[in-house]
C-alpha cells in the first residue's frame, strides 16, 4: 500500500491575513482662534474657569498625563489661578518686581519662549527685567482661560498684547498661548509661550540660538541681587 493511501491528507483551511488596525490622530487646531473657537463658553480672565471635558492639544514635551483631584468648577481652582494670571499679567507688561519673581517662580524653573530658552531664576529674572528696556509701552488686551485644574496644578490659557518697541516705535500685537505647571506652593516650574499657538522654533540651530539670546540677555541685563 503506498504511502499515500496509508496518511490520507488532511483538508488544509485557508489562512486569511489578519485585520490591519490604522489609527488616525486626530489634531485640533494650536492657534489661539482656534482654540477659542473651539470652546463654546470660553471664561475671561474674571477668575472663572473651564471645564476639563474639552481641552485644546497639549505642548507635548510639556505636560504629562493629567490627574486632577478638583475640577475648575471648585472655588478654590478659581482663586489659585487668579492670582497667578494676575502676577503674569504684570511679568509681560514689563513690571517685574522682585517680590512677583520669588512669590511666582521657582529657582530651577524652566521658561521656554519664540526667542529664548533658559532653565534658572537668574537668567529668567534678567529677561523679565529687559522687557522695559526694550519695550516702551505694554498694553494687555485680553486673557482666557482654556484648562485648569489642581493636583498637578496647570493652567491654559491665551493672551494678547500690543507692544511699542523703544527703539522704533513700532506697535506689535502679539497673540499667544501659554502653558503654565506649577508646584505644590503655586510656583512656576515650567512656562511655554507659544506665539500664535506655534512651537518655539527647534530645527536648524534655533534651539542653540534661542539658549544664547537668553544667555546674552543675563550678561547685559542688571538684575537685582536679591533675585539670586
Amino acid at each position: 500500500m503506498s504511502s499515500e493511501s496509508q496518511h490520507p491528507s488532511r483538508p488544509t483551511r485557508p489562512l486569511s491575513p489578519s485585520p490591519t488596525i490604522i489609527h488616525h490622530r486626530s489634531r485640533l487646531s494650536t492657534h489661539p482662534e482656534g482654540l477659542v473657537g473651539s470652546i463654546a463658553s470660553g471664561a475671561h480672565y474674571s477668575g472663572a474657569l473651564h471645564p476639563h471635558d474639552i481641552e485644546p492639544p497639549l505642548h507635548g514635551k510639556a505636560w504629562r498625563r493629567r490627574s486632577m483631584s478638583r475640577s475648575a468648577e471648585d472655588p478654590a481652582v478659581t482663586l489659585a489661578f487668579k492670582d497667578v494670571l494676575a502676577d503674569l499679567e504684570q511679568l509681560y507688561s514689563g513690571k517685574a518686581s522682585v517680590e512677583i519673581i520669588h512669590r511666582r517662580w521657582r529657582a530651577d524653573a524652566t521658561l521656554e519662549h519664540p526667542l529664548f530658552k533658559c532653565t534658572n531664576l537668574h537668567t529668567i529674572s534678567a529677561i523679565l527685567f529687559a522687557i522695559p528696556r526694550t519695550v516702551r509701552k505694554a498694553e494687555h488686551v485680553s486673557t482666557r482661560i482654556l484648562s485648569a485644574g489642581l493636583s498637578p496644578n496647570r493652567v491654559i490659557y491665551t493672551q494678547t498684547f500690543v507692544y511699542t518697541l523703544r527703539l522704533i516705535g513700532v506697535r506689535k500685537e502679539i497673540k499667544s498661548v501659554v502653558f503654565v505647571d506649577l508646584d505644590e506652593d503655586m510656583k512656576i516650574a515650567q512656562l511655554i509661550d507659544e506665539w500664535n499657538g506655534e512651537e518655539p522654533p527647534s530645527r536648524w540651530g534655533a534651539t542653540v540660538l534661542r539658549r544664547l539670546f537668553a544667555k546674552i540677555i543675563s550678561w547685559t541685563t542688571p538684575v537685582p541681587k536679591s533675585v539670586g
